[in-house]
Parts: structure tokens; sequence; C-alpha cells
């Protein structure tokens, strides 16, 4: 994308940038994201539930929304991910217990579709950039959706499900990414099999996209077994194939790699059980996806990742912050802000008001300085680089 060029200012080693809104985007280049040219550094979370057979984010049931936004954004978030599924793209149903008692009085009698504009545009005003991510194909499908289709919803009804979203976010500033598909764990890669390698899915997912008009990031996310991972990948990690098959995009600047990774909260794993944990993880973890971003090619962003952070699990979080930092890969989208993520928790307890501090600080050694985001009233972005 081009930049139109509209500000500059250096204060005590700070840059600010202002763009026209429809001239801001994010590029992935020389390992990292960038705006302009500049280092973006993201700092991103997941607000789940479209994806559920709520039709919603979680959550509205108990606060407004206004108070996750604020909450994401009183904590230098600038990106969130927001799961959704096929069925509801397709059917746009009607959004489920949302409470409209003193409070999200304005989604009143609005469609699910509609309610994530709002959110959208609700976000976009605080600063923060949305990576829509297709979850799964049917509503709380994902356990099942070992491909990016089904029977029901063949590869064209996936495509056409992101052409709708495409259609209907192209001209919304800060909508910049897409999550081809959450997790393929019966996914292949480099195969030469078009029907299960998701490196060539993310390829015409991504140049379709292109082609129909936004310059969205193109996130792509490991598989789970292909090639065969020595020490076991979740879903979503095994990344190990870009080696030989790198994806290959038309507009190669909007590629990004984005594995999912966890600890012994989500599954267990014989490395997590041995004498030398977690110093034995740093080379499984280079091994399954960290060696790319060496390659100083597309950006690497971890698409998921999270816990308790108590017990075995608080000691392979802090072990796995600390490989973010070291290896200059600090731009995440943690899951998650819910609380109701049976085996994570999230950034929020129960009440979904009272912020997780110690998850939130170990965030912030992560991304000590994310990239404040500032829309203006005359349809400027502006952008304070740290």
């Amino acid at each position: 994308v081009s930049f139109i060029f509209v500000a500059f200012v250096a204060i005590s080693n700070a840059l600010s940038e202002c763009y026209e809104a429809s001239e801001f985007g994010i590029d992935s280049m020389d390992g990292v994201l960038k705006v302009n040219g500049t280092r973006f550094n993201l700092k991103a979370a997941a607000w789940f539930g479209f994806e559920t057979d709520n039709y919603c984010v979680h959550g509205l049931w108990a606060v407004d929304y206004h108070s996750i936004v604020d909450f994401m954004a009183n904590y230098s978030f600038n990106g969130v991910r927001i799961p959704f599924s096929v069925y509801l793209v397709l059917n746009d149903p009607a959004p489920v217990s949302i409470s409209y008692y003193q409070m999200n009085q304005d989604l009143q009698n609005l469609t699910s579709l509609q309610v994530l504009d709002v959110l959208i545009k609700a976000f976009g005003d605080a600063g923060i950039v949305v990576m829509l991510d297709m979850h799964s194909l049917e509503p709380g499908g994902y356990m099942e959706d070992g491909l990016w289709y089904d029977s029901k919803y063949p590869q064209a009804t996936t495509l056409k499900a992101w052409n709708m979203m495409v259609e209907r976010y192209k001209d919304q500033w800060n909508v910049v990414a897409a999550d081809v598909f959450n997790e393929p764990f019966d996914a292949t890669w480099g195969t030469g099999d078009a029907s299960t390698d998701f490196n060539t899915w993310c390829e015409t997912v991504g140049n379709d996209m292109h082609s129909n008009g936004v310059d969205w990031l193109i996130m792509c996310e490991g598989v789970a077994t292909s090639p065969p991972c020595t020490d076991a990948c979740f879903w979503g990690e095994d990344l190990q194939g870009v080696k030989s098959s790198p994806v290959k995009l038309n507009e190669a600047n909007k590629l990004v790699y984005s594995p999912h990774v966890y600890g012994p909260d989500v599954a267990y794993q014989d490395y997590f059980n041995v004498a030398s944990f977690p110093s034995n993880m740093p080379a499984i973890w280079d091994t399954h996806w960290g060696y790319i971003r060496a390659m100083n090619g597309a950006a690497t962003t971890v698409g998921e990742w999270g816990g308790s952070l108590s017990g075995a699990d608080e000691t392979w979080m802090n072990a796995f912050a600390s490989y973010l930092v070291s290896n200059d890969v600090p731009d995440t989208w943690f899951w998650c802000v819910n609380p109701d993520s049976g085996d994570t928790g999230g950034l929020l307890e129960y009440d979904w008001k009272t912020p997780v501090i110690p998850k939130l600080n170990l965030l912030a050694q992560v991304q000590p300085k994310p990239t404040k985001i500032t829309p203006q009233s005359n349809d400027k972005i502006c952008v304070d680089f740290q």
C-alpha cells in the first residue's frame, strides 16, 4: 500500500506520523510488522463468542461492550482478534445473551453482524486494530474442523464467507488482518495436494482478498502433524514446512505466520515432564516455528498463547514470554480477554470487570512499548511509534 505522508514529528526518540484513514495499513517485512516502513509493536488479545451459538462476543450479559474496549485501551492493547464461524457470516442470526438493562442499549434489535459492525467501530475509535478469525464452520465446531471445509461447507462456500467479510469491512480502516482458518489440524503442508495443503489455501484466500480491494495481512497458522513433529506440536503450531514450502502471496508484504503455542494447561506433552523443563522448550519452539524469524521475510505473530499462570503452566508461560522477547517476536494475540475460556482463563475475572494483573504484567514484559494509534476527527489516523 502506498501511504500519504502527512506529519513527521521526532520527540525524545519517538516518531509520530499521521495518514488518511483510507491509506492506513500494516505491512509484514524484515521479519516484523511495519507501518510506512517503521516498526509496529503489536499488543493484542482475542475476545471470543461470535463463533459460538451466542452469535456474539461473550460477556455482554454482564457488562456494556464499551467497558471491554476501554479495558483493552487502558492496558495499551492495540489489536483484537475476533473469532467467527462460517455459519454466522452466511446466516447473520440474532445474537443471544446480551443484556440491555442499563447497558448495550445501542445493540438492541441488531443482527450478529450488525453488532460486529458496532464493536469494530468502537475498537477503531479506541485505536485498536482488528483481526477477523475464521474460527470454525459451524457454531462451536472448532474441535471438529480439521480442514477449512467439509461436505456442508465446501471450499467455495468458505471462500464466499471471506468475500462477504471483505465486502463488509473493506472500507473500515481498523480491520487489518484475516486469520485464514483456525487450527486446521488435519491439514497438510507442502505435499502438493491442494485439497489438504494449508499453505496453498492461504495463498488462495490471500490473493483473492487482495484482488477484491483490501490490503489486509493474511495470517497463516501452522498445521499439526505435517511435516511430522518429532516433539508433538499443538494444533496450529506446526510451521516446519515453511522452510521448504513458504506461502507465496502476490502481495508478499502482507503474509504473516501465526502459530498457536500452549503449555500444560491446554494439553499434556512429554516435554513438559522432563528434568530440563522449561529450558528444553526454546529448541522445540525453534524447530516448530521460531526459526522463521531469522529468515527476515514474513513476520511471525503468535496467534494464540495463554494459560492459568499457576503451577507448571506458570513456569511455561514465563519461559515462553522470555523466548518471545529474546527471539524478537513480541507481537502476539493473547488468548484471551474472556474469563470463560475453560483451559486458560482470561485477562478478566468472572465478573468481566476485574483485571487479572499477573497476566497483564507478563504481557507488559513481552511488549513494553506498544505502538499507539489515535484516530482524529478529520479522518486522519495518527500513529505514535515507541
